[in-house]
């Protein structure tokens, strides 16, 4: 029975994952954008060959610090399968996450939670597949569909916390070593991993003065230090630097700064309102916390009453979701939102936890009759609310044309060649798409004060004098995205060089 269970959840998370990723056709059709366009290039290199550990592509000299067990994974796949299905990879990796994790779930159940139902735990982790931050794939939730490492990470993160609870509940050997290797690999995943749970161990032991925790996460350090030679304590003292460099650069940057998290501005509201701007208003809610959270993670805040609200007899549960919610708490405060998007901290450390605490809690506090009403009204919720931000901010599954492939095609742009790029951004799709060499720095970030200065004016543009940076790496065509110049606030002042190619979206320079 327990079997069927499992394969029937498998299946529904293969078949609607698939669905997902099928209506953001639109969006993959377009070609490569983003931070996709830097996953390729990784990957390409690492099939080349890994000895200087950075990508020969991108010309600012800074040393690559970003981890790259993601991009290990996808060097399996073939060059060609990875640029027509770049979804393969997180395809793969969400259905086998989803199998791991069924299967514990089920285990650890039966093993201390035998008075439970299956039947709410099946709904329970139904609804989890169908979950709102599962279903949307508007603005930057496309990275955990498209060829990018956040899923990975957002997994592995959420592996840490489900494991290190029953480790710590329960004293679990299992959940001991599982919890170290989830660890690992979310060391070995991400930088924004790394913080997720250096951030949740130090808050949760400071809470409960006791050490479990401090130990499950240099244990997996240091296993993820030595799997890659060092290359995991690179990455971390790079991210560190990186957290100075942020803070007193890029989020300050006009074009950066308007889209880091911050609490909702309730005199901001109360005068749009007053005004009529009524769409001013919901984009407001949409974008600000927690107003954000409460849309997206509406489960969430359920377990947080029940918790709160309810008896319990568990020990550390309260600590692991009052540390988690103090960091998003924290990191919403402008001040502080150099250290990443606030609402990504309750979606790496809470994505696998919330389904089974809301099937065990909701069973045990309303019995089954109640649970299946609330699952039955989550579901409907759920699939409203995801059709709502798709339709409204998401990506057609209409094919569209890759408009900047074609644009190249006609330039003639080879691997020979440099661009400088307007903006930043617009390089690293350039060198997906070409082979050619631009503008863009080593993955982890510029981590030196003076270098970010010399190349980078305001990011994502790089500095007004272009001259200079020309002629140090050669450049021999400069390409300007349109969009993103009509939002640039400076000039470049290229009406010396003559345009060679125009098109209602790029403009091409030659520069000698």
């Amino acid at each position: 029975m327990l079997l069927y269970m499992i394969a029937i959840l498998v299946l529904i998370a293969f078949i609607s994952r698939l669905i997902i990723c099928f209506n953001s056709y639109g969006w993959f059709s377009r070609g490569f954008a983003g931070d996709s366009s830097v996953h390729i290039q990784i990957i390409k290199q690492l099939k080349k060959g890994w000895r200087n550990k950075r990508i020969d592509n991108y010309i600012i000299p800074n040393v690559m610090s970003y981890p790259i067990l993601f991009h290990r994974f996808c060097s399996i796949f073939p060059t060609h399968i990875l640029e027509k299905i770049s979804f393969i990879p997180n395809l793969v990796i969400f259905v086998l996450s989803y199998f791991a994790f069924t299967c514990f779930t089920v285990y650890q159940f039966k093993q201390f939670f035998p008075e439970a139902s299956y039947s709410v735990l099946f709904m329970g982790l139904v609804c989890h597949i169908i979950a709102i931050q599962n279903l949307v794939t508007a603005g930057p939730a496309i990275a955990y569909v498209k060829l990018s490492s956040r899923l990975l990470a957002k997994i592995s993160c959420s592996f840490y916390i489900l494991f290190s609870f029953f480790y710590l509940e329960f004293n679990d050997d299992l959940s001991f070593y599982l919890a170290v290797f989830s660890a690992a690999l979310a060391f070995l995943s991400g930088t924004f991993a790394a913080q997720v749970l250096f951030f949740i161990t130090i808050i949760f032991s400071l809470i409960t003065l006791e050490t479990g925790l401090l130990i499950l996460t240099f244990t997996g350090l240091i296993i993820s230090i030595v799997l890659s030679f060092g290359y995991s304590l690179r990455s971390i003292v790079a991210m560190m630097k990186y957290w100075k460099i942020y803070f007193l650069r890029v989020k300050k940057s006009r074009y950066t700064a308007p889209v880091l998290s911050s609490y909702l501005n309730l005199i901001e509201v109360i005068k749009n309102l007053l005004c009529g701007r009524i769409k001013l208003v919901c984009k407001h809610f949409y974008k600000k916390e927690p107003s954000r959270a409460l849309l997206h993670y509406p489960e969430m805040f359920v377990v947080f009453f029940l918790l709160f609200f309810t008896d319990n007899s568990l020990e550390y549960l309260d600590d692991i979701y009052l540390s988690v919610f103090l960091i998003y708490c924290i990191t919403s405060f402008s001040v502080l939102n150099f250290l990443g998007e606030s609402y990504r901290y309750l979606e790496y450390g809470l994505f696998f936890l919330n389904p089974c605490v809301l099937s065990l809690f909701l069973f045990t506090n309303y019995g089954l009759a109640h649970s299946t009403y609330f699952f039955l009204f989550y579901a409907v919720y759920s699939f409203f609310i995801s059709i709502l931000i798709n339709r409204l901010g998401g990506y057609s599954h209409k094919a569209g044309e890759d408009i900047l492939s074609s644009f190249l095609d006609k330039l003639g742009i080879s691997s020979t060649d440099t661009v400088f790029p307007v903006s930043m951004r617009l390089g690293a799709d350039v060198v997906a798409r070409t082979n050619c060499r631009s503008f863009w720095w080593q993955p982890g970030g510029v981590t030196d004060l003076k270098m970010y200065d010399d190349y980078i004016h305001e990011y994502p543009y790089l500095s007004l004098d272009w001259r200079k940076l020309c002629k140090r790496h050669e450049v021999g065509f400069i390409i300007v995205d349109k969009q993103a110049q009509d939002k640039f606030a400076d000039n470049y002042e290229f009406g010396s060089l003559e345009i060679i190619l125009e098109d209602q979206f790029y403009s091409a320079y030659r520069y000698v």
